[in-house]
């Protein structure tokens, strides 16, 4: 049976109005993000823990947007570093973690982008697997599952990551607001290769311009990837990203 979640908020200051509002509109877990300070600074705290058991929620935890884990040694050692960091914090409360496969470095040539791990190709992707298994074993070790998610507007050459991915046995975390800004690239790849989803982004997205928009107020076929979470029985987060857009979206969901 799917479990159905929340991100934390920009509007609140702190977890615990997060979890108020979680347990208000009868959700199963909240996704707390590690780009939030108040997060970092909850979880060193060790308070998080006994605000989750209070509201009877689970979590899951996001780790920084912008953490590339095919770049350059340094830069992924670091990374690592932030990610044991937080696993071992989050022993035994958080989930999974969600990590974003980032498209990397870009260079625009007369408007048109062009991205240097497509070229560079067969160095990006042994480079990405040998990371990730790292990150991998940092999150099993500590008792979380990772997840790998769409970023938005991802360039084609991410299909064919997608497979190399599969096949190295990652899970993954489809974001369908952000595969609509990337014209359906995951649904593409989904034709070809059996792509293991253990962790949804729901919600709307209008024009291939605009994601996050609440349930009904974009144009994607909400019923064809809710069928979908619930063939992977999936953890779904309803990813809008204030407190009035929930209230709408989490009956719209039900209601699907």
């Amino acid at each position: 049976m799917i479990k159905l979640g929340m991100p934390q908020l920009y509007e609140y200051d702190c977890i615990e109005d997060n979890l108020k509002l979680a347990k208000k509109l009868g959700l199963d877990f909240i996704e707390l993000n590690l780009n939030f300070g108040y997060c970092r600074k909850e979880m060193e705290a060790g308070t998080v823990k006994a605000l989750l058991d209070k509201y009877g929620i689970k979590a899951t935890l996001h780790f920084y947007d912008e953490a590339d884990l095919a770049s350059y040694d340094e830069v992924v050692e670091a990374y690592l570093v932030l990610l044991k960091r937080y696993c071992e914090l989050g022993r035994g409360y958080i989930e999974s973690m969600n990590i974003h496969l980032c498209p990397g470095p870009v260079v625009t040539i007369s408007g048109v982008k062009n991205y240097i791990y497509e070229k560079e190709y067969d160095e990006y992707i042994e480079r990405f697997v040998k990371n990730l298994h790292k990150a991998e074993k940092i999150c099993n070790d500590n008792g979380i599952r990772m997840v790998i998610e769409n970023t938005d507007n991802i360039p084609s050459y991410t299909k064919r990551t997608y497979k190399d991915l599969y096949n190295a046995g990652f899970k993954f975390c489809y974001d369908i607001g952000h595969d609509h800004l990337s014209y359906d690239i995951v649904d593409e790849v989904l034709k070809e290769v059996p792509l293991e989803f253990q962790e949804f982004h729901f919600h709307d997205g209008k024009d291939r311009k605009k994601c996050h928009l609440a349930l009904g107020e974009g144009t994607i076929d909400l019923k064809k990837f809710k069928d979908l979470t619930i063939k992977h029985d999936a953890w779904v987060n309803l990813e809008v990203k204030q407190a009035s857009d929930l209230e709408i979206s989490v009956p719209y969901f039900r209601n699907i």
